[in-house]
């Protein structure tokens, strides 16, 4: 066997298994990642309720994303039951249960209404979060609106620094986009963090849009709304740091992808990559080998006496 066939199939074996090791460390990365609820050996009935509960809520989101107005409003009623049980009931606060119920009803009450798909998408949308916030607590979706907030913040500030007569409303509008992201994300923070924290942050958009209100209208200092801006930015980091003071981070992953899915794809891209390389080795060797042959005999002739 010549060396460098040797050296191919030397490769390929090594390879391989690397690609087995990397297969069983990312499947048991992703099974000590998973919470306790997905895990089916050792779970109790709060953990496996929860978990019914948050994939309940991403069908409601994918059915509202979908406008598949009957088949949110059947699994609704599914909703509305299965959060009302005792082991469900033992997550999250009294506030988040409440702002929970409320979401429910608001999107059962917009599912009766014409042309209102966005009232109902946008209440899936809380009650996801909400859901996911439970089933995951440590590595919630809706940290990730920290980002989403200061992007918005910026918008708000670039609003007001345009040299133009309309720049408060603009930054009116640009705020009330911040409002709709609050609002998205309301119940999950409820459902997790102190109920006064969600309304500092409240009152301080509140606070900045009478102050924009205000500019326009001549009853209010463009000094002011600087003031209200960092007021708004301070609301928003208290918000987003966890009960010990440290900053909570979100896993960063798209929207609509859980965390196994996103792992499992990770490692796809690693085994087409090792795939490709083993593939380029061994596509060498019979280059080598072709042009072997066309050099001459490529193997000795003693070696078929």
């Amino acid at each position: 066997m010549r060396s460098s066939t040797l050296f191919a199939l030397l490769c390929s074996v090594v390879i391989i298994v690397l690609l087995s090791g990397c297969n069983l460390s990312t499947y048991a990365a992703g099974n000590l990642a998973k919470p306790a609820s997905t895990l089916k050996p050792g779970t109790d009935e709060g953990s496996n309720a929860i978990a019914q509960l948050s994939t309940l809520s991403d069908q409601i989101y994918t059915a509202a994303y979908g406008s598949n107005r009957q088949l949110v409003f059947t699994l609704l009623q599914r909703l509305e039951t299965l959060s009302a049980a005792k082991a469900v009931r033992t997550s999250g606060t009294a506030a988040g249960w409440a702002a929970f119920d409320e979401s429910m009803e608001l999107a059962k009450d917009a599912l009766l209404q014409k042309h209102a798909s966005g009232l109902w998408y946008t209440q899936a949308a809380r009650l996801k979060l909400a859901s996911d916030a439970l089933n995951r607590p440590n590595v919630p979706l809706w940290l990730q609106y920290e980002g989403i907030l200061r992007e918005d913040e910026q918008r708000i500030r670039t609003a007001w620094q345009m040299q133009s007569e309309g720049r408060a409303e603009a930054a009116a509008v640009t705020l009330g986009i911040y409002k709709e992201h609050v609002e998205r994300f309301e119940v999950a923070a409820l459902m997790q963090r102190d109920e006064a924290s969600l309304r500092l942050l409240k009152e301080q958009m509140s606070y900045a849009e009478q102050v924009l209100a205000g500019v326009e209208g001549g009853t209010a200092s463009p000094e002011a709304v600087q003031i209200a801006l960092s007021g708004l930015d301070h609301a928003a980091n208290q918000l987003f740091r966890r009960s010990d003071g440290e900053a909570a981070i979100a896993e960063v992953i798209p929207p609509g992808t859980t965390i196994g899915s996103l792992r499992n794809g990770r490692a796809q891209i690693a085994e087409m990559f090792i795939a490709s390389f083993v593939m380029a080795i061994l596509a060498l060797a019979g280059w080598r080998k072709y042009r072997q042959q066309l050099n001459g005999v490529p193997f000795p002739r003693e070696r078929f006496k």
